[in-house]
């Protein structure tokens, strides 16, 4: 008797798989980005088969926003450091302005 559910991991791969017209109209860089997010997702496969109440493609796009936060809180982090060595190295006499 064989399995009746897929895992979850077979159902990131014909999920991908249905998005490959979508890839395939994206420039050669955008590529890269789609298939980086689509990559994140197998970071969390074992939380994606816990998600029960989620449809598959729900729990994927979770883990992408989880990969994604995670990226852009650590490099909030690394600027923060780096203004801060910037400021230590300019002294408190003459503070650069840094207006974004």
């Amino acid at each position: 008797m064989g399995r009746t559910l897929a895992t979850f991991t077979q159902l990131i791969a014909k999920e991908v798989s249905s998005w490959r017209a979508f890839r395939r109209a994206l420039r050669r860089e955008d590529q890269v980005y789609l298939d980086e997010l689509f990559q994140s997702v197998k970071y969390h496969a074992s939380a994606g088969s816990y998600a029960s109440k989620a449809t598959p493609f729900e729990a994927m796009v979770v883990a992408m926003l989880i990969e994604s936060y995670k990226s852009n809180t650590l490099l909030e982090k690394r600027v923060a450091l780096l203004e801060k060595n910037k400021q230590e190295t300019n002294g408190p006499e003459n503070p650069q302005r840094m207006d974004f």
